[in-house]
């Protein structure tokens, strides 16, 4: 299995780390709603007879351990709620099966019949280099997918999740872990981009891996200022993934509002999303204000 070329760690877990890479390369009262004009990453969400509050937090799907923490002030308020809620259940034992039937284009579709033979040699060439991993094996794979797979080349490190690190904290305090949509949800979207838009995706960013790592490095340092509005700004005007970004924020931050509302009524909740999700008027601060909840920022 060619997963096993990845991470030196478990298959199940290796299907988790490719989803989050995925997730990274995709990676907003109605008068009186307003979009987050404040530089924060962990949001208390109250009001609109909730119980008890309940947490948002933005996440960056994978990081250098340098550059990753996992603050004393998350880690006390996540001990306060009762379920973990992330974009999907990542604990969910039919991942890998779910996943391997939804990975491959439609109608035999392959990368060779959306690249010119010299544009598939030269990307094929590359992306063994910085893989190990022959194109030939995967060449069935949405090339979102394949671009998933050269996170680790764009990050030059060995990755930390955040989604993982929550995973572990939910278990030890035997707290359920649920997904805001289904992994066929996630996986779905990119049968809403063109197969050819995301192959020329894939070949830019091989050909362009340097400006593609000085690209990261720079949403990093985005991230770690909790600049939630410089980085959506930042995904706006990518060229690429801009035209998109319907598709991979806006009409899954709405599709989310109302299983937020339904569970942060149930019971507390932890909510931790790409923080690409939470800014704007389409994100989903704006959306849950829109619907007269309190939602402020907690500043560590």
């Amino acid at each position: 299995m060619f997963f096993n070329l990845l991470l030196p760690t478990t298959k199940n877990s290796l299907m988790k780390q490719l989803l989050i890479a995925t997730l990274s390369m995709l990676t907003t009262f109605a008068s009186t709603a307003q979009k987050p004009k404040e530089k924060a990453l962990l949001w208390k969400i109250e009001g609109k007879n909730l119980q008890a509050p309940s947490y948002l937090y933005g996440t960056f799907h994978m990081l250098c351990p340098n550059d990753y923490s996992m603050n004393d002030t998350i880690k006390h308020l996540f001990t306060k709620t009762k379920q973990l809620f992330l974009e999907f259940d990542i604990d969910d034992p039919s991942l890998n099966t779910k996943m391997m039937k939804n990975m491959s284009m439609k109608n035999g579709i392959t990368l060779k019949d959306l690249l010119s033979p010299a544009d598939y040699d030269s990307v094929a060439k590359l992306f063994k280099a910085k893989t190990s991993i022959s194109l030939d094996m995967v060449k069935t794979y949405k090339p979102f997918m394949l671009t998933s797979m050269l996170y680790p080349s764009l990050m030059g490190c060995a990755t930390i999740s955040f989604e993982k690190e929550f995973e572990k904290m939910a278990k030890a305090d035997k707290m359920e872990v649920k997904g805001l949509e289904t992994i066929e949800d996630q996986m779905n979207v990119f049968e809403t981009i063109p197969y050819k838009a995301q192959a020329k995706m894939l070949v830019k960013t091989l050909y362009e891996i340097e400006s593609g790592k000085a690209q990261m490095a720079e949403m990093v340092q985005l991230y770690k200022s909790q600049d939630i509005n410089a980085m959506q700004g930042n995904i706006q005007g990518d060229s690429d993934l801009g035209k998109y970004e319907k598709v991979l924020l806006d009409k899954r931050n709405k599709n989310w509002i109302p299983v937020i509302e339904k569970e942060i009524a149930t019971m507390p909740s932890f909510i931790a999303v790409g923080a690409g999700h939470l800014a704007g008027k389409k994100g989903v601060i704006y959306l849950l204000r829109k619907q007269g909840y309190t939602v402020t920022p907690i500043r560590y």
